[in-house]
């Protein structure tokens, strides 16, 4: 069996579109673009390659409430089973929701 690689990312993410997750309960799925990356010290940087893209993300949704799109959102993801996840339990500050201009 292989080994999942420990990874953890910080992006700056504009929200495109949301929805429910069509899979993972109690989560949303963002359709976003990365606007920046940078790596976590102590972990894999597996999501770096998507700034300028757009990613598919799987946030739980007692962290996003219904955000506009044209919001920007600061967090840090991993990738899992070749989806890109926000942390669940995010540490203080590293969640931060910017309200669209």
């Amino acid at each position: 069996m292989v080994q999942a690689t420990e990874n953890l990312t910080a992006l700056t993410v504009r929200l495109v579109t949301t929805g429910p997750h069509p899979r993972l309960k109690d989560w949303y799925r963002l359709v976003v673009d990365v606007l920046d990356a940078q790596p976590v010290a102590g972990y894999a940087d597996l999501l770096s390659r998507h700034v300028g893209h757009r990613l598919d993300l799987a946030v739980p949704s007692d962290l996003v409430a219904g955000p506009a799109p044209g919001t920007v959102i600061h967090l840090r993801a991993r990738l899992a089973g070749g989806e890109a996840l926000a942390e669940k339990r995010p540490p203080p500050g590293t969640f931060v929701v910017e309200p669209p201009p």
